[in-house]
């Protein structure tokens, strides 16, 4: 596979971002609009971490991103992300970015560090032990 080569070639650290749980979640992160090209590439990325963590654990740096915005993600979904992950490894280190309003996606508002904060409790009760949020005032965790 890939990752073998890539890691032979000096390849340490790898960040995996399935963005969600849900298609409609990867969609309206991502803006593709075809929802079976969707559902593939979310399935593709949390295959791509399971494979990672059972074939190379102990061999490479793997931290997996979910980008957090009340407008595409609910908490509900968040704590099944959180689950997902713990399911696969829960000591994969987890880094929620807070996405803020930028080119097309002015309509939202930057989660502010207390939103954040409630995102990373939701995650820990999950069993993820770093659990790592990025927030306006800078990164807090693990």
């Amino acid at each position: 596979m890939i990752f073998g080569r890539v890691l032979g070639a000096g390849v340490t650290d790898i960040g995996i971002e399935p963005k969600g749980v849900r298609p409609e979640t990867f969609m309206k992160t991502t803006a593709v609009r075809n929802k079976k090209l969707a559902e593939r590439y979310l399935e593709t990325s949390w295959n791509a971490v399971k494979y990672l963590v059972d074939n190379y654990g102990e061999k490479v740096f793997l931290g997996v991103g979910l980008p957090y915005n009340k407008v595409f993600i609910t908490l509900e979904e968040v704590a099944r992300f959180g689950e997902k992950l713990a399911s696969i490894d829960p000591d994969v280190q987890l880094c929620v970015l807070d996405y803020f309003p930028t080119f097309r996606r002015r309509d939202m508002e930057r989660p502010s560090p207390k939103e954040m904060l409630k995102v990373k409790e939701a995650l820990k009760g999950t069993g993820l032990r770093t659990v790592v949020v990025q927030t306006s005032i800078g990164h807090i965790g693990p």
